[in-house]
């Protein structure tokens, strides 16, 4: 095994979940991802020839805060409806306090939702379309993000262009990996059942 002789580091922090990412690419075409947070800490590595080169930028949702935006805005609704519907001085005075909370906490929820829900940059795999890496977008500093994205990019595309294997060996490899990934606790099930489906989608099979 080789010494491990970094090339470039990333590291980002989210508020939000209150965990810090590091991102390490080592001796040339392999990348380090450490996770930590509160609660544990997690480690993995991969080749970067399994990546696309291609990232994909996106908004991943928190459908927690979304079902609760949707929620209090529509039960705000309702009770806003009702009163309109049915005019009289005691209810009113009753429902108002309720919809004001109603109202405050559709808000809360909306802000809560924007912000457990970041603009991230995704790098998947390159036959069965796994998320790998996900980075935060424009974290730490725009200048910085975009620096190392493109280093991933051009080393993704170097690795690639080294290896002298056919795709079908190729993809064999690729599923060991998302395997071990996740018996390592880093993919869970669901997305393996997924990458094993677009597999069989391709024009060839291992």
């Amino acid at each position: 095994m080789p010494d491990k002789i970094i090339n470039s580091q990333l590291n980002q922090k989210s508020k939000a979940k209150s965990e810090t990412r590091q991102f390490e690419i080592f001796n040339e075409k392999h990348i380090q991802v450490t996770t930590s947070n509160l609660v544990e800490e997690k480690s993995f590595s991969i080749n970067l020839g399994l990546l696309e080169p291609w990232p994909v930028r996106h908004r991943k949702i928190s459908i927690a805060w979304l079902a609760a935006v949707l929620y209090f805005f529509i039960s705000t609704i309702i009770y806003i409806f009702y009163l309109t519907t049915h005019i009289d001085s005691g209810l009113l005075s009753k429902l108002m306090p309720l919809i004001v909370i109603f109202i405050l906490a559709t808000i809360a929820s909306l802000i809560m939702f924007y912000y457990r829900s970041p603009n991230v940059t995704e790098f998947r795999s390159r036959y069965a379309g796994c998320v790998l890496l996900t980075f935060l977008y424009n974290k730490p500093t725009p200048e910085i993000f975009e620096n190392f994205i493109d280093e991933m990019r051009a080393r993704i595309l170097t690795a690639s262009q080294n290896i002298r294997m056919d795709k079908r060996r190729m993809l064999v490899i690729e599923l060991k990996e998302l395997d071990r990934l996740k018996n390592e606790g880093i993919l869970d099930k669901q997305r393996i059942k997924q990458a094993h489906q677009r597999v069989q989608n391709l024009n060839f099979t291992p």
